[in-house]
């Protein structure tokens, strides 16, 4: 509600996973103050997972500049037009320096955030209200929600809205009648992750779609996003049965509408994952490098295979991270898969 009162601002700018875990925050501070104006601050490459939200009244985008005379030109542009909305209520979902430099700036009389250890690069310095979080192994979804209980939003449900247009959504159903014609189940699987700690290898991916695809009750979707399609054509030329390659989708629209017709989803630690939890499709998730009990979907159904510690440790390097990802085989991914189609 533009003008709504009170006038509250999010800011949680990037990354992909990080936006679609604030959903549920946003959903309990709707439910709470349905009379509120409630904004948000986000960078570009999330702005189509909050574009169309129903519980936003204005998305903020903040586009980087080239080079770093022009980033921070922007940074300040973008730090004025969130100061002339004259903000009662800021809540620093990120907790990074820039994200804290922003909520100070904002001019904002309650400023929320996390506080230490969970605030980090002295973003705690720009919050007058500072959370502290039971455990310091929270899933990164229960830290969010532990803010909106400050600010007396309870949780309902953990389920959340990504909207995509109607056109979108002929256009991804018109595509998989006709690639997927038949009565097979199709799980769509992911390889590509942004960081190296991250990476189930590629030839296990490879070995699990051919065994996914060798059962004969489903097709195989490799999907991608920009910059990666590198390693489907790796898990391509390393596979005998030579499943599907998504095409390239114009925004996180497009993708999300893509995986919301799968049947399952199956791949790491990645943004892609907490979409095609978001749009309901059953995720089997593959963790070595980052720790489920903070980044797993929350919400059901889902399943991790993880072969690491009970409790986080505060770094894996990618030697470890491959050690760990090389105990979960392409068999024991191919019977959670199966599993959670049929259970």
């Amino acid at each position: 509600m533009i003008n709504g009162v009170p006038r509250i601002l999010i800011v949680r700018l990037s990354a992909i996973g990080d936006v679609v875990r604030v959903l549920p925050a946003l959903h309990a501070l709707r439910n709470r103050y349905p009379d509120a104006q409630i904004d948000w601050a986000v960078e570009q490459k999330s702005y189509e997972i909050l574009s169309g939200h129903p519980a936003l009244d204005q998305i903020h985008v903040f586009e980087r500049g080239e080079g770093l005379f022009n980033s921070v030109g922007a940074f300040l542009a973008h730090s004025k037009i969130i100061r002339d909305n004259k903000y009662d209520w800021v809540i620093d979902f990120h907790g990074i320096f820039k994200t804290g430099l922003l909520t100070r700036m904002s001019g904002a009389k309650l400023r929320y955030g996390f506080a230490r250890p969970r605030a980090q690069e002295f973003s705690f310095l720009a919050t007058n209200r500072k959370v502290s979080l039971v455990s310091k192994h929270m899933n990164r979804i229960e830290e969010n929600l532990e803010i909106c209980k400050v600010l007396e939003a309870k949780t309902h449900s953990l389920d959340v809205l990504i909207d995509i247009p109607e056109d979108v959504e002929d256009s991804i159903e018109a595509y998989f009648h006709e690639k997927f014609p038949g009565a097979k189940k199709v799980v769509a699987v992911h390889a590509p992750v942004d960081r190296p700690e991250k990476q189930w290898p590629v030839a296990y991916f490879a070995q699990l779609a051919d065994m996914i695809m060798s059962d004969g009750r489903y097709e195989v979707l490799l999907t991608w996003g920009p910059g990666q399609r590198d390693t489907v054509d790796a898990v391509i030329k390393l596979s005998r049965n030579k499943p599907h390659v998504a095409p390239e989708t114009p925004d996180l629209k497009h993708y999300a509408a893509l995986v919301q017709q799968c049947d399952l989803y199956f791949g790491g630690d990645t943004g892609p994952m907490h979409i095609a939890s978001a749009v309901d499709t059953p995720v089997v998730a593959v963790f070595g490098g980052t720790h489920p009990a903070q980044h797993a979907p929350l919400r059901k159904p889902s399943r991790v295979l993880y072969a690491g510690p009970d409790i986080p440790e505060r770094s894996i390097d990618k030697a470890n991270a491959d050690a760990l990802f090389r105990e979960i085989t392409p068999e024991m991914a191919y019977d959670a898969c199966v599993e959670e189609l049929h259970g």
